[in-house]
């Protein structure tokens, strides 16, 4: 008789906690976008500056590939790397 009685009062328990937390959750409004950030004024590899008006001029001209291609000409970086960059600038342009 006591194992019983001490399932039942464990599975009340049980059901009590579950019912908390499941209000908690509610509480949280999931609906609200995350803060935005705010990208840097400019756009930097390692000590060089990229932000320069030849490459911003053909990412306004939607000429993103012949931007990446300079960015390398000029850095030395990977593809990749040199992608990001342009990308990173164009956030700063918008």
């Amino acid at each position: 008789m006591g194992k019983l009685l001490f399932l039942i009062l464990g599975l009340a328990l049980g059901l009590l906690l579950a019912r908390y937390l499941r209000g908690q959750r509610a509480r949280r409004d999931l609906s609200a976008p995350p803060p935005r950030t705010v990208p840097p004024p400019m756009v930097r590899v390692g000590d060089e500056r990229i932000d320069n008006d030849e490459i911003r001029d053909l990412i306004r001209q939607d000429r993103k590939i012949e931007a990446i291609k300079l960015v390398r000409e000029r850095t030395g970086l990977g593809l990749a790397d040199a992608k990001d960059a342009v990308e990173a600038l164009e956030r700063t342009m918008r």
